[in-house]
């Protein structure tokens, strides 16, 4: 099942099919909790461009797809459908090129990174000030939570480039530990949860 119902007869998604289940919405996630400057994880770059039919041209998810997967690609077609009109910001990092750069498959990597490098400014402060905090932050304490090393850096060229939402697809080695990282002022959320936060407002730019 997927997030929200397509209607077949009027072509078009339904987001709510009653008044109630929307004002729930609006009071669960306010407008003013939009996420308005998004960073991307790799993860989720590499899952745009495999899926990038189904995310900028809502074609049909192949069969079998995994749920939670299904989800999230789902939740960043509607994102970016509606993203075009809306007033949030896309950013990834030169640490995220570095990462993509190391894909092995030569036509997946130059995808990625054709799509990477259009969200990066690597000339800017921001962008020097984030990789010195990412490089800060994969030892400091209140990130110990994080197994992974680069984990930590990613976050920190977040908060460097003034994101204030972490978007990843990792469930088992970032989301479960957000509850550990509540001291970095920064929101971590999947695709699926950011999603759900502009669902309730996407008739604002519909």
């Amino acid at each position: 099942m997927g997030l929200e119902y397509w209607d077949t007869t009027r072509r078009k998604w339904i987001l709510y099919r009653s008044e109630t289940q929307h004002s729930l919405d609006c009071e669960r996630y306010p407008f003013e909790a939009i996420p308005r400057r998004v960073f991307l994880d790799t993860n989720v770059v590499n899952l745009m461009v495999k899926y990038s039919e189904k995310v900028f041209e809502q074609a049909l998810l192949p069969e079998g797809l995994d749920q939670t997967r299904a989800h999230d690609v789902e939740a960043l077609m509607h994102v970016f459908h509606i993203g075009g009109r809306a007033p949030w910001e896309i950013v990834v990092s030169r640490k995220t090129l570095n990462e993509i750069g190391e894909t092995s498959d030569t036509s997946v990597r130059e995808r990625l990174l054709d799509y990477a490098f259009e969200l990066v400014d690597p000339t800017s402060d921001n962008s020097d000030y984030s990789i010195s905090l990412g490089r800060r932050l994969i030892d400091a304490p209140f990130t110990a939570a994080l197994p992974d090393p680069s984990d930590r850096e990613l976050i920190g060229n977040a908060i460097g480039l003034a994101c204030d939402v972490f978007c990843t697809c990792d469930r088992r080695t970032v989301v479960r530990k957000r509850e550990h990282l509540r001291l970095l002022p920064i929101r971590i959320v999947t695709p699926a949860e950011w999603w759900a936060h502009i669902k309730p407002w996407a008739g604002l730019w519909g």
